[in-house]
């Protein structure tokens, strides 16, 4: 098939769906957050293409708003931070494989060191790559307080610490454990975590050594204050998501995420008739079903079906019948609905609100699962910045 006039010719987006990120309620989240942490330095957790929110976008936007630090799992998000311009110490907290080494080094990413076996692969990459262009590792000691994921036991972390400070090119700036059970107020698990590592940071060899110290996630950042230490790591909570019984500062926090798409057919549906795979829906009476392009291969569940609703002109309707991998079918009665209205799975339409907690209820999940279902195939669409997403054009 011939493709005739497509230079300088202007495409709709590549899918009709999309997620929308409010940029500007972000950065009230972070200025909310930095007056309740006072003193510590703000390391906005990006991991999972930031919670499904955008990993470039975020990033740029979080060192628009002043945050000290940013946080990725792994090599490959440090890596597409750095190549879109993100100057931020960025830490990748996850787990390090000897072939990433290299990369880590070159790129400028600080990493965790959590055994003497990792440690020494670093030391062994820098003799053949970081000395030779004049480079350091900055890297940070990893302790487990409790999580049982990575990371040195405390009583072994001291000996690893001073072991990595006698290390050519290993720069130690930071030590850091993970609260398991932090989102609900004097938990006292969470209490002895912290507890832990403070007798940790208290011992000989800590003493008198600048570094800095970080324990905080989202629950600790809100619940305990004994947690902030150095640097606090937030990730849901700056995404607008407090955990239960936050403090009042921190309720103000808001989401800076939906999920919208339009109507792309209707019919009317006869009483007695199935709809979608397996007839799990039968309408009741005779009605107007409307069909919309979103389904689980966008990360829309499949245990939404013949659950969850969706806000179109500011009423509420069900998803009636099993949703499909790119479409899903909404009972809308009697009402007047058109092609190419505008249809909200999460957020705002109105004064009706669809919530993201409320579809992790309905699925029996959290709200991180919920967060990073969305995938790549909804285009992100930003709002307040540079980062507004229009129509392409080709060149």
């Amino acid at each position: 098939m011939q493709m005739n006039n497509v230079k300088n010719e202007r495409y709709a987006p590549p899918h009709p769906s999309w997620v929308e990120v409010d940029l500007k309620q972000l950065k009230q989240n972070i200025t909310l957050i930095r007056k309740h942490v006072g003193h510590a330095l703000f390391c906005l957790v990006v991991k999972a293409n930031a919670y499904g929110h955008g990993l470039v976008a975020v990033g740029k936007a979080a060192e628009e708003a002043g945050v000290d630090y940013l946080a990725v799992a792994h090599l490959g998000e440090g890596v597409e931070l750095r190549k879109a311009g993100v100057q931020l110490p960025i830490l990748v907290l996850g787990a390090i494989h000897e072939d990433q080494i290299p990369h880590l080094i070159r790129f400028g990413l600080e990493f965790s060191i959590s055994s003497s076996f990792k440690a020494d692969l670093v030391a062994a990459k820098y003799r053949e790559i970081g000395q030779e262009m004049g480079l350091s590792c900055r890297v940070h000691l990893e302790v487990d307080t409790g999580m049982r994921r990575t990371g040195m036991r405390p009583a072994t972390a001291a000996a690893l610490f001073q072991r990595l400070q006698r290390m050519e090119g290993l720069e130690v700036v930071g030590i850091y454990s993970h609260l398991a059970t932090a989102d609900k107020p004097d938990d006292p698990f969470a209490l002895q975590q912290i507890e832990e590592f403070h007798q940790l940071m208290s011992s000989p060899p800590f003493l008198g050594i600048r570094l800095l110290r970080h324990l905080a996630n989202s629950g600790g950042t809100a619940h305990f204050p004994r947690s902030h230490l150095d640097m606090v790591r937030p990730s849901l909570l700056a995404f607008g998501y407090p955990p239960e019984e936050a403090p009042e500062g921190l309720r103000r926090v808001a989401p800076c995420l939906s999920v919208k798409t339009k109507v792309s057919y209707f019919k009317v549906v006869e009483e007695g008739m199935g709809i979608s795979y397996g007839h799990s829906h039968i309408a009741s009476r005779k009605t107007r079903i409307v069909t919309i392009p979103i389904g689980y291969g966008d990360g829309y569940r499949r245990c939404l079906s013949n659950r969850a609703s969706v806000l179109i002109r500011e009423r509420r309707f069900p998803i009636v019948g099993t949703i499909c991998m790119d479409q899903c079918m909404v009972d809308v009665g009697h009402e007047t609905i058109y092609v190419g209205d505008e249809v909200v799975l999460i957020g705002r339409q109105g004064d009706q609100e669809i919530t993201l907690q409320e579809l992790a209820h309905l699925c029996d999940t959290n709200l991180y699962e919920m967060l990073c279902l969305f995938n790549e195939r909804l285009p992100r669409v930003y709002l307040d910045g540079p980062f507004n997403s229009e129509v392409q054009q080709i060149d």
